[in-house]
């Protein structure tokens, strides 16, 4: 997408934020503010464990790949009668 574009986007988002908090009093507008930055510490937190996981599964999967292919790779000794 277009840089300028997404930076328009964004800056209408936070007028329509500012218009959305200037129609509540201001105590309750606040408490707003609050759930917001809560929010989006519990996206960061999920994102982060999210991601977490996803790395772990990912190194996980690379050792049985790497284990496996040790073993496929060992000297066997074959007797022929």
């Amino acid at each position: 997408m277009n840089r300028e574009f997404i930076k328009n986007m964004i800056l209408a988002k936070q007028h329509e934020r500012d218009a959305f908090l200037s129609l509540l009093s201001p105590s309750i507008a606040q408490h707003v503010s609050v759930i917001e930055k809560e929010v989006k510490g519990i996206v960061v937190d999920l994102a982060r464990e999210w991601a977490l996981d996803v790395g772990a599964a990912v190194s996980t999967a690379e050792q049985e790949k790497t284990a496996g292919s040790e073993h496929d790779k060992k000297v066997r000794k074959v007797s022929i009668d």
